[in-house]
């Protein structure tokens, strides 16, 4: 079976949604992901987008960065820091409310919505993060979704450990890890804790780094760096097959392309990860 690629919206932010999606589909893209602002500056209603991502043969997987509904993250002036972030306004991170994620995934048509802790504070209890993942979690399965956690380092969620202990005392169904090599790397973070949690792998970002600059905030694409995706990956795949591989890479170079460019380059380095690990 040949995994979907899967084109992160972050990795192509230059783009507009409609161009997100006829980049994807030139480049062998079978799903893209978006977020609410995304959907809403595409100005155009749902049966119009369906239809646009139908005749592409491109889906939407997942809705991503939602963090307004967890303990600990920033508000009123702590926001600020974030509207220039490496070049990136990710403030809406913190303030998009939560019904914007349902109403982008059913106009949209995915199938999961991405929470994140970034940003927020790493002493928020763990035990008032699970309350509130539960509540979510409940609420999403209302809508026929999934959630899946990612662990940044620095946050609440600061590694895998703390996203499968999550899961654990949610006892959602619907709850999953988002995987992300970058920031397992950086929260110290290797192929053995992959071989440990893939069965609770939900979504996969990949980006590569070189480990002399693990936090240079400049990602790399697949197969630039250090990083052993490829054994990684293959281990994701033989617990979920059906999983999408996604490329997310945030840097400087890929936002000065055209959004068909870099679509070419993710693709382009993602393919030869996805042959090897499928040879693993």
């Amino acid at each position: 079976m040949t995994p979907e690629l899967e084109l992160c919206c972050g990795t192509v932010r230059q783009a507009s949604l409609v161009e997100l999606i006829s980049a994807a589909a030139a480049t062998g893209f079978g799903a893209i992901t978006a977020n609410p602002t995304l959907h809403a500056e595409a100005g155009l209603p749902a049966a119009e987008l369906r239809a646009r991502l139908s005749d592409a043969g491109v889906r939407v997987s997942n809705i991503d960065g939602f963090g307004s509904g967890l303990p600990g993250i920033p508000t009123g002036a702590a926001i600020d820091p974030y509207r220039s972030f490496h070049g990136r306004d990710v403030s809406r991170t913190f303030t998009t409310p939560e019904d914007a994620f349902y109403r982008s995934a059913e106009a949209l048509g995915a199938d999961s919505i991405n929470i994140v802790h970034f940003g927020a504070d790493p002493a928020t209890p763990r035990d008032a993060i699970a309350e509130a993942l539960t509540a979510i979690c409940g609420r999403a399965a209302s809508h026929g979704l999934r959630i899946v956690a990612e662990f940044i380092p620095g946050t609440g969620i600061h590694d895998i450990a703390a996203a499968a202990a999550l899961i654990e005392m949610t006892g959602a169904p619907n709850l999953g890890i988002m995987f992300d090599t970058r920031h397992l790397t950086r929260s110290g973070g290797g192929v053995a804790d992959v071989a440990r949690y893939a069965s609770l792998i939900g979504a996969i970002q990949l980006s590569d780094l070189k480990l002399a600059a693990v936090d240079d905030p400049n990602r790399l694409l697949p197969g630039e760096g250090e990083l052993p995706l490829a054994e990684m990956l293959a281990l994701i795949l033989k617990a979920h097959p059906e999983l999408p591989v996604g490329v997310e890479v945030f840097n400087d170079e890929l936002p000065r392309m055209t959004p068909l460019d870099a679509a070419r380059a993710s693709a382009d380095s993602l393919r030869p990860i996805v042959k090897a690990a499928l040879k693993s």
